[in-house]
């Protein structure tokens, strides 16, 4: 029985808890945070209603100020519009590629001769002279073999001088004067061709530049061909090449001034289209362009990628308006409301416009306006052809 007691007073004193605490969150300086700290279905539901009640009021007053404007509106007697008056101004195109830094200097080294590496002579990152050997393959014998068979050909020399001084006089048998000969200068060329071979054994640069990396091991046996020994480079000669579309081969060409963007290094140049492709590729219907990369203290690397943008069309005297001026008929023709003046009066003209190339901000128009024309800007979706227009300054 005590127990019962005990278990109806703690269920009053939650009650109460709960009140107290309820009617405190009814206040509107409770925070929300209050609220579902309560842990409380009752008390998140009761807010919750408040809330919606409170939203529902925002929309309806929201809803009075609407009709009341539109109202207003239909009772105006011209439609008010917004205008501007048309300058010429400074035009510039670019379109847009994706480049690659490249370098014709830039060789991967295979070896000519097969056998065992001997030595490397270099290290990456170490800058070469044109000549300077670079690494060494056992020859397998070659020397020893030439060095045979030079002795032999200075016997063989010495021979055939004589027998020719001696055939000079009509001295000897004019076949046994060929036979030295023949033996003489198939020796001759037997030597030269070893010499050839031994020098396959020795890699040398091709050209002045850097080692960029070296691949092979000493020890290691090398094929032609086959075995990558090392890659060579020089970074003063690089250049961007792109693919340009076929359709701008008369508006993108040699001496076209270009921005280069190297969005890796978030870093950009300015320069020029020094070489247009005269081959067009029948499957890309694409043309290749080179470009200088000027002398600077960027850190472009050959492959490195970037975005070039090439001036291929200017206008110093352009008519420019925002895309969003513009309208479409049934026609699919383009048009602005022009504003003209009657009697001091501001009528809205339908006028058909052609345009041309568009800068991504604003689109040149060709024909169908001139400076100094005032077109409308804001409104012209209230107007038809001649609407008499009051214009908002």
């Amino acid at each position: 029985m005590k127990n019962k007691k005990i278990l109806y007073l703690k269920k009053a004193l939650y009650s109460i808890i709960i009140l107290v605490l309820f009617n405190g969150c009814n206040n509107s300086n409770a925070s929300i945070e209050q609220i579902l700290k309560t842990n409380d279905p009752d008390i998140i539901s009761q807010k919750r209603k408040e809330i919606i009640k409170s939203q529902q009021e925002i929309y309806t007053k929201l809803n009075l100020i609407d009709n009341k404007l539109e109202e207003l509106n239909k009772n105006s007697k011209f439609p008010i519009v917004e205008t501007t008056i048309l300058k010429n101004n400074d035009f510039q195109h670019f379109v847009e590629l994706q480049g690659s830094v490249k370098s014709d200097q830039l060789i991967i080294i295979y070896p000519e001769f097969s056998g065992v590496l001997n030595k490397i002579y270099v290290k990456s990152g170490e800058e070469v002279t044109k000549g300077q050997t670079l690494a060494t393959i056992d020859d397998g014998g070659l020397k020893q073999q030439l060095s045979q068979l030079e002795i032999s050909f200075n016997l063989t020399k010495t021979t055939y001088e004589r027998q020719e001084r001696l055939w000079a006089q009509n001295i000897g048998s004019e076949i046994q004067f060929l036979e030295t000969k023949s033996i003489y200068e198939s020796q001759k060329e037997a030597i030269k061709q070893l010499k050839k071979q031994l020098e396959k054994t020795v890699i040398r640069a091709s050209f002045n530049g850097t080692i960029d990396n070296i691949i092979a091991k000493e020890g290691e046996v090398v094929y032609p061909g086959k075995s990558n020994l090392m890659i060579l480079l020089n970074m003063d000669n690089m250049y961007i090449e792109c693919n340009v579309p076929e359709r701008y081969i008369n508006t993108i060409y040699k001496g076209k001034k270009a921005k280069v963007v190297f969005p890796l290094i978030n870093d950009f140049l300015e320069t020029s289209i020094k070489q247009a492709g005269n081959f067009i590729d029948p499957t890309k219907r694409t043309y290749k362009i080179k470009l200088d990369l000027p002398q600077n203290e960027l850190n472009i690397k050959p492959n490195l990628n970037a975005k070039v943008s090439v001036n291929d069309y200017s206008n110093n005297n352009a008519i420019l308006i925002k895309e969003g001026f513009i309208s479409i008929d049934s026609n699919n023709e383009k048009y602005v409301y022009k504003i003209y003046r009657k009697e001091k009066k501001a009528y809205a003209s339908k006028t058909i416009i052609k345009t041309g190339e568009n800068n991504g901000n604003y689109i040149e128009v060709t024909s169908g306006l001139s400076a100094d024309d005032e077109i409308v800007i804001e409104g012209m979706r209230k107007l038809f052809d001649n609407t008499r227009v009051k214009i908002n300054k």
